[in-house]
């Protein structure tokens, strides 16, 4: 396995989770997390920290978001003219019986992420007809993978949740065409939804060819077991229009997908099979022609933190060849990154 380093440690008495990576126009390396008393059921913010000398070194945190209620799952896109979007889904722990899901929300900065712009609200149909205020037993919505920017310059956000009256989980993704400053319900498209199938966590990955790839954990049964293997659907139409998802051979959950300068994808995830660990620890494959099936490619352990609360993984090309991957060890309240290169992946 690579060899860990810390790239951030929360403030004494806090846990980091769910971090996220980009690399910035001017080649700098922008980190996000949140920072929280626990995995569920604490108020959360989301803080961020940067490097200079492509991931060695890295910055004093500050804070990007610290709302009244929870901030969590956070994630980063930068667009073509330098702006980043960060996403992330608010959630409120403390009302009766069930949480109430307060929807997602995008910011946009222009500064590398030292500021940041209001909250836009991501616009879906996943919302009970009092709003979306509602207890997550009943409507509600949630992110997990950044925002895509597609070659004609619209914006995709994944979200995944329930319509009012649904039983199982969709995922869908929301259009913004000015650089992530609206995100209106009615251009909301529906990319996974089954009778028996709860579609989770989406994420896109936009291929050479414009080629937008969506990949999902999936739950199966009505005992809400987890996740064996994640799903893929694609769309050809800038994402107006997704074929039937399938099953792929990874057993992945909240997973990540970068496209390279090569053109191939680096997939890391957490392994629900645990292959190679007790813990769901961080996995990784080279999917090399990425147009075609991401099955049947070797996967390789790239970290575990010894705990069962890990992966949540997030990755960048920081020069051709070189990955930096980053993840989170609860135990030492720390974001851990690690190096690796395109030999370290069966093929």
């Amino acid at each position: 396995m690579p060899t860990p380093f810390t790239v951030a440690r929360a403030e004494p008495g806090l846990l980091l989770h769910f971090p996220d990576i980009v690399q910035l126009a001017d080649g700098r390396l922008l980190a996000c997390y949140r920072e929280g008393a626990g995995h569920v059921r604490s108020d959360g913010r989301i803080s961020l920290v940067e490097s200079a000398d492509g991931g060695l070194t890295w910055s004093e945190p500050w804070v990007a978001v610290d709302g009244p209620f929870d901030d969590r799952d956070p994630k980063m896109g930068r667009l073509a003219d330098g702006t980043v979007l960060l996403s992330y889904f608010v959630i409120d722990w403390s009302t009766d019986t069930r949480h109430t899901t307060h929807g997602t929300f995008v910011r946009r900065s222009t500064d590398g992420g030292r500021t940041w712009s209001e909250a836009a609200e991501v616009g879906t149909a996943m919302t009970a007809d009092e709003g979306r205020f509602a207890p997550a037993a009943q409507a509600w919505a949630a992110s997990h993978g950044g925002a895509a920017e597609l070659p004609n310059g619209d914006v995709l956000l994944p979200i995944y949740g329930r319509k009012p009256g649904q039983e199982f989980e969709q995922a869908t993704v929301v259009r913004s065409t000015d650089g992530g400053r609206t995100w209106p319900v009615g251009n909301e498209v529906v990319v996974a939804d089954s009778e028996g199938v709860w579609f989770q966590e989406p994420t896109l990955t936009v291929l050479e060819d414009g080629e937008v790839v969506a990949l999902l954990r999936v739950t199966l049964d009505r005992k809400y077991s987890p996740a064996d293997r994640a799903w893929l659907s694609r769309s050809t139409d800038g994402g107006h229009t997704w074929s039937e998802p399938q099953p792929t051979d990874m057993p992945a959950s909240s997973h990540h997908a970068l496209r390279l300068h090569s053109g191939e994808v680096l997939v890391t995830y957490g392994d629900v099979s645990r292959r190679f660990s007790e813990h769901r620890a961080t996995t990784g494959r080279l999917v090399r022609d990425p147009g075609k099936s991401w099955d049947g490619y070797g996967d390789v352990q790239l970290y575990d933190s010894g705990h069962k609360d890990q992966a949540n993984p997030s990755s960048v090309e920081v020069s051709p060849g070189r990955f930096l991957t980053i993840s989170f060890d609860v135990q030492d309240a720390t974001v851990v990154g690690f190096f690796s290169t395109p030999d370290a992946y069966p093929a």
